[in-house]
């Protein structure tokens, strides 16, 4: 499922900077097949979240075809920042279900990465580069960031869970760094300071809590920025075998 990783690397470069981008985590075929599912077979949920009234809103894949471009763009909130001590998003998201059974199987590769990211193997690996064995899961969801769409500045922290690490999977091919769209670890007035544009195949792990976004896409982009976002955590939630 993935390709042979320098382990003792990443263990250091995660110990000093507290993050570690790994690279062509997955091998070609695997990648390829998410990225065709990503792109062209999954039915997209999108969400958002509103500043200032924090209503969070979704859209049902059948209600979100039938909507246009400029519809789609009057539900995007503003990008709230630290100052304005608010969180907003916009974001397309769909579900993966980690029973293969349960899988259609247009999208079933997913599947099989989820399986695989709870695997007794993989989650030995985040244990070594991380240096914290408690984890128990990945959760693991699929994302799509068209124009407009963005996550404004938090920190990841949760009060019903104990997220480790963040999981982050980039799958988008030919991502632009000046289209947006990218990763960015914040100062502490929530400002990029470290930028890491999506490129394909390539995992950012990063240890919680961090002040980090996702910068908004450019209205002219008519590319998707494709990902595998989640967690790896203590509590096994999500995952069911």
């Amino acid at each position: 499922m993935i390709n042979t990783l320098n382990i003792e690397a990443l263990k250091q470069q995660y110990r000093e900077s507290g993050y570690v981008v790994i690279k062509d985590l997955l091998r070609d075929e695997v990648a390829q097949a998410a990225y065709e599912a990503l792109k062209n077979r999954v039915p997209w949920e999108f969400h958002y979240r509103e500043m200032n009234t924090g209503r969070v809103g979704v859209i049902e894949p059948a209600d979100l075809e039938r909507l246009t471009p400029r519809e789609v763009k009057r539900l995007v909130p503003p990008m709230a920042t630290l100052k304005d001590n608010d969180f907003s998003f916009a974001y397309c998201r769909f579900t993966i279900s980690s029973r293969a059974e349960d899988c259609p199987e247009p999208v079933r590769i997913l599947s099989d990465i989820f399986r695989y990211f709870n695997s007794e193997e993989y989650l030995g690996l985040l244990a070594e580069i991380t240096g914290d064995a408690s984890g128990q899961e990945v959760s693991t969801w699929c994302s799509r960031y068209d124009r407009n769409h963005h996550l404004s500045v938090h920190m990841d922290e949760s009060q019903s869970q104990t997220r480790i690490a963040a999981h982050v999977l980039a799958l988008s091919k030919d991502w632009k760094q000046e289209w947006g769209g990218n990763f960015a670890f914040c100062d502490s007035e929530g400002e990029p300071e470290i930028i890491v544009p999506p490129s394909f195949n390539s995992l950012m792990l990063f240890k919680v809590p961090r002040l980090h976004l996702v910068t908004q896409v450019e209205s002219f982009v008519s590319e998707s920025r494709y990902s595998l976002f989640g967690w790896y955590k203590v509590e096994k939630e999500y995952f069911h075998a």
